[in-house]
């Protein structure tokens, strides 16, 4: 049972989750941020991330006992109301240590909080804005690490990749048990080359040798996942990659040694992911 609830929650995914924050995290470096922040920093952003998982099994309990049917809620594995009880409160205790970082996390903790809620009780079944809500998502969970340090429109520029290549695994996992695939995987393919070239701009305006490391191991991988035949092994493999596009941006601001770190958490997503999906 406890699998379940690992599966529930889409556990290799929340390291992508703490990637995000981690990219503001590193920046407030330069403003002698405290490091007893993090733990609440950490919390926040997982605890938000695992309750958009359940409650997007839980108001696709219908859809997925068709298409889905070994999913633990579809499954009767685990209980609709369980599910909802445990997402509500992973929902409080985000806000909870969100007000410990101070008003600013707070605010965008709530602005994620309502995101969540309303991409799926409404805009998941309208396709483009649903996929649009997504990105939106991803883009606050980074400004949600910059937030220890105030907000400003300063920092949109660190979120706008993100949001593109997000954009892009969005258009595939809203459409991967369509027949007609072909469509989707050209505008990945677009989304994918945009990023690249979107990162590749602040790369070059923000040089570090190192930022090149990380981006050539990203844009090749990137790419290389363009050629899976199975579209959701291909989703998995890109959302893995968020890890690597948020480790060249954290590499403008910080030593070698803090980017690598941040990289390294694909490897534990990856071999988690191998037992517990991730999409």
């Amino acid at each position: 049972m406890f699998k379940e609830y690992l599966q529930l929650i889409r556990l290799p995914g929340i390291f992508t989750a703490f990637s995000n924050v981690l990219v503001g995290y590193f920046f407030s470096f330069t403003f002698n941020s405290e490091i007893f922040l993090l733990p609440y920093l950490l919390t926040t952003s997982g605890m938000l991330f695992c309750s958009g998982m359940i409650f997007n099994d839980y108001f696709d309990y219908d859809l997925d006992k068709k298409e889905r049917s070994l999913r633990p809620l579809a499954s009767g594995k685990i209980s609709k109301k369980n599910a909802l009880l445990i997402g509500f409160i992973f929902l409080i205790m985000a806000n909870i240590s969100a007000s410990f970082l101070g008003f600013d996390s707070l605010i965008i903790s709530l602005i994620l909080t309502c995101a969540i809620l309303f991409y799926n009780f409404k805009l998941k079944s309208i396709s483009f804005l649903g996929i649009i809500n997504l990105s939106i998502i991803r883009m606050l969970n980074i400004l949600l690490g910059f937030s220890i340090i105030g907000i400003s429109f300063q920092y949109i520029q660190y979120l706008i990749p993100l949001g593109i290549f997000v954009f892009g695994i969005s258009i595939l996992a809203k459409n991967e048990v369509k027949s007609n695939q072909i469509i989707y995987k050209k505008l990945n393919k677009i989304m994918i080359i945009t990023t690249i070239a979107c990162v590749s701009i602040f790369v070059v305006n923000n040089f570090q040798f190192e930022s090149l490391l990380f981006l050539g191991l990203f844009s090749s991988l990137s790419l290389y996942s363009l050629f899976f035949k199975k579209i959701q092994n291909q989703i998995t493999f890109q959302l893995l990659l968020i890890i690597l596009l948020d480790s060249i941006i954290i590499s403008f601001f910080v030593p070698l040694q803090f980017p690598i770190f941040v990289s390294l958490l694909i490897l534990p997503a990856y071999a988690i992911s191998k037992k517990l999906y991730l999409t």
